[in-house]
């Protein structure tokens, strides 16, 4: 079958990236012909692609950047729509060699050119490689994009994400008719959540267009080969700090070099969050329990993968916990947009009595720089190590998410995920709660105060679980195999395909 995944953007940059990458990988490793559309600027690090083309600007040909020999049963490549030198997004954010802006920021002028320019690209690529079914990615532009290059040649399915609606199309009525305009010409619109699906079509109901019909539920899947349990994980070895990462990523703490290696140490408790720090992902938030974890369980570590906007005020904040000025801290978080107090959750620094707050601040105090170790942004390769030798992950968002990702490749790598029960978050959660019996993994409600939850819910699963066991961890892989898989999410795509 020849198929097109449609996603615009980079393949290793969030999680509709992944999605959308791990989408096509599927397709050809079943043996399918597939298009995948973005703005990628090294294809050529994935094996599943197998060749790379770029949409010229002035006459909208396809001109040949790499090729190589088709590695799986099927063939993948790539195309680069012409663009010009801007790119719209949904967050802001650098997209070198891009100059990028989020869409309710842009002119009326960059959106049009926008969209008409991938337009034109998109009808020469289709011109060049027929589609039997498209997959566009997002809400906006790419629908639109799409139905406008294919004109009716092919079927094209929808998938929600949740950025896209949130920043862009709630913030910005100009997005509106893109969005309902893509809507109205799909054979079928697929949410990653049942809390999704019910956001898309109840967006789409207030502006007179009804798709609950042709709106489904279709969930993303882990790569259950890379995400798998290190049975390696408590084995001696004189580099713990290599043991921790697997592939020796070097983390930019601030303690001395010396004390690093005791990160990973048998005893020691990792928590890995993995995703852009931005205030909606709630990491402030997991940053101020860590003085209250710390007095159960005192050799707590945290990996803060990613990079965004809250790295500077969250290290800020992290310095005056660390010097043990309270008063600091609260006046930090009262002022700072990048740490802000989300009412549904509490303030981020704990309301504690005299006492307690004495303990918080002692905890704290010449100790929590050296327990948070920042990695900046890292490829799903050695992502997947980190999650190898965590304990947990963490993913307290504060926002509506369209589905825990991050949870479900952590579940597969034998750690327990830890995520604020809310929106798509909540599946991977269920299922987890039910496999293993224990609403402990439900508990982190919007009904706050989050930072003494968040607290209270890495301990009590610490304390319960033998997290560090090989058998306990591959049971938890086993649980992911078994819920979410690509190879499930393909076949259900190409299914949808045919019916429509």
């Amino acid at each position: 079958m020849r198929v097109a995944v449609v996603h615009g953007y980079f393949l290793g940059d969030s999680g509709s990236a992944i999605y959308a990458r791990e989408l096509a990988r599927e397709f050809a490793m079943q043996g399918h012909d597939v298009t995948l559309v973005c703005q990628d600027q090294s294809p050529e690090k994935y094996d599943f692609i197998d060749s790379a083309y770029d949409v010229d600007p002035k006459n909208f040909e396809l001109l040949e950047a790499f090729a190589r020999e088709p590695l799986y049963s099927g063939c993948c490549r790539l195309a680069r729509p012409a663009i010009g030198d801007r790119m719209l997004t949904y967050v802001a954010g650098p997209f070198p060699p891009f100059e990028a802006a989020p869409f309710q920021d842009a002119a009326d002028e960059w959106i049009r050119s926008y969209g008409e320019m991938n337009a034109r690209s998109m009808a020469a690529i289709f011109g060049r490689w027929p589609q039997d079914l498209v997959q566009a990615n997002h809400a906006v532009m790419q629908p639109w994009i799409v139905r406008q290059a294919l004109n009716g040649a092919a079927p094209y399915i929808v998938t929600i994400h949740g950025s896209e609606l949130n920043f862009t199309v709630k913030k910005d009525p100009r997005m509106v008719p893109y969005m309902l305009e893509g809507f109205e010409g799909a054979a079928v619109v697929a949410a990653l959540s049942e809390t999704s699906r019910e956001e898309v079509i109840g967006l789409a109901d207030e502006h007179g267009l009804s798709i609950s019909k042709k709106t489904v539920i279709l969930p993303p899947g882990v790569d259950t080969a890379l995400f798998r349990p290190n049975p390696d994980r408590m084995k001696a070895n004189p580099d713990r700090m290599k043991a921790l990462t697997g592939l020796g990523i070097e983390l930019e703490s601030q303690r001395d070099a010396a004390s690093r290696h005791d990160v990973a140490s048998d005893h020691h408790d990792i928590a890995v969050f993995a995703g852009r720090l931005l205030w909606t992902k709630g990491l402030h938030y997991a940053v101020a329990a860590l003085p209250l974890i710390l007095q159960k369980r005192p050799h707590m570590q945290l990996v803060v993968v990613g990079d965004g906007p809250m790295r500077g005020p969250l290290e800020a904040l992290i310095d005056a916990l660390e010097q043990g000025n309270l008063p600091a801290a609260m006046v930090l978080v009262a002022g700072e947009p990048n740490l802000q107090y989300v009412q549904d959750y509490g303030p981020v620094i704990p309301g504690l009595e005299p006492e307690a707050e004495q303990l918080y601040v002692n905890s704290a105090k010449n100790n929590l720089k050296g327990r948070i170790h920042f990695t900046g942004h890292l490829p799903h390769e050695r992502l997947a190590p980190l999650f190898a030798a965590a304990d947990i992950s963490l993913a307290p968002s504060v926002f509506p998410e369209a589905f825990g990702l991050v949870s479900i490749e952590a579940l597969a790598a034998g750690a327990i995920p830890v995520a604020t029960y809310q929106s798509g978050l909540r599946t991977p959660l269920d299922v987890v709660a039910g496999a293993l019996s224990d609403d402990t993994i439900r508990e982190l409600t919007p009904e706050g105060p989050l930072t003494a939850m968040i607290a209270r819910s890495v301990i009590k699963i610490l304390e319960k679980y033998p997290t560090k066991e090989k058998g306990f961890r591959e049971k938890l892989h086993t649980i992911a195999e078994r819920e979410f898989s690509w190879a499930t999410v393909a076949r259900e795509y190409l299914d949808l395909g045919k019916l429509s």
